[in-house]
């Protein structure tokens, strides 16, 4: 990466405005500076517009930032905004960023590091250092069934976040949309998936892009999810699991023989822990969520994007 290599940082965002202003209040605190911030609003009222306004006023010229706000009540989903941002955007690497996260002062730093000493890279993730472990049987689960393409590498990294911090950079395959940087070159005319909304559609983005230029992820570079509670809808676990599964499937990996075994082994663990947890409790939700999930992720999976 040259000196001369300029940085996006595209936030979509909607009806959060207090959890965007705590974004604004880390992101001026980075040891290094992106050049540009692209703010793709999907929000009914003017309180976002107006916190942009403010933080534009009042430390854009200070921290040579560049600020761009869209507003767009007819743009659906996370997916469909990042698009309009990278539309948008001018810098040559860009950095995608959820609106409910905390970036540690070093965050950009250490993406420009990671970029700047491996030119042959396609992008860069931070690490989520708040996610939390989840239980041994579902890590189990994760361990047993999550086998293949289907093996997300980034939740064990996450886990121990505090003593990776040291570590060099990590090889993956896939990046969560929250915390990542890409080259433009790498991503080329990939987009996010306009027809899907669901988990799911930055592995599908992120893996394209690594069949094309490495991927790492960088373990220095790390920043809480604050998980706002504002616009997510609460479902039984099995629904969004059986849903990205299914859709990953469909728009990445049909008909091979290898994927087709690994995706077939992931509904057997699916179907096996809905039915168990439909009799632990006594009601027919969790297996209701894993039927669902699976319907709907097929069915927006084989959709084609334009």
């Amino acid at each position: 990466m040259g000196m001369s290599d300029t940085f996006s940082v595209i936030v979509a965002t909607k009806n959060r405005p207090a959890d965007l202003g705590r974004l604004f209040d880390t992101l001026r605190q980075q040891t290094s500076m992106p050049d540009e911030l692209i703010i793709v609003d999907q929000s009914e009222d003017a309180k976002t517009s107006e916190l942009v306004a403010c933080f534009t006023q009042k430390y854009s010229s200070g921290l040579k930032l560049k600020v761009v706000y869209v507003h767009r009540l007819d743009c659906v989903g996370a997916g469909p905004a990042r698009n309009i941002g990278i539309e948008c955007a001018s810098g040559m690497v860009l950095v995608f960023l959820d609106d409910d996260v905390l970036l540690d002062a070093t965050f950009i730093e250490e993406l420009k590091n990671a970029l700047r000493a491996r030119p042959d890279l396609g992008g860069v993730s931070g690490v989520v250092k708040n996610y939390q472990r989840p239980p041994f049987s579902k890590r189990v689960l994760l361990r047993v069934f999550w086998i293949g393409p289907f093996h997300d590498e980034r939740q064990p990294i996450y886990w121990k976040a505090a003593r990776l911090k040291g570590e060099k950079l990590i090889p993956a395959t896939r990046f969560g949309s929250g915390l990542m940087g890409v080259r433009r070159s790498a991503l080329g005319n990939l987009r996010f998936d306009p027809y899907y909304d669901g988990p799911g559609e930055d592995v599908e983005i992120t893996w394209r892009i690594g069949r094309k230029a490495p991927l790492v992820i960088a373990p220095r570079a790390q920043l809480i999810h604050a998980h706002s509670p504002s616009g997510r809808v609460r479902a039984h676990w099995l629904f969004p699991e059986a849903r990205s599964a299914a859709y990953l499937y469909e728009k990445l990996w049909f008909g091979k023989l290898w994927y087709r075994a690994c995706f077939g082994w992931l509904k057997f663990g699916l179907i096996l822990t809905a039915f168990a947890a439909s009799l632990r409790n006594g009601s027919l939700e969790p297996w209701r969520a894993y039927r669902s999930g699976l319907t709907l992720g097929r069915s927006q999976g084989s959709k084609k994007s334009p």
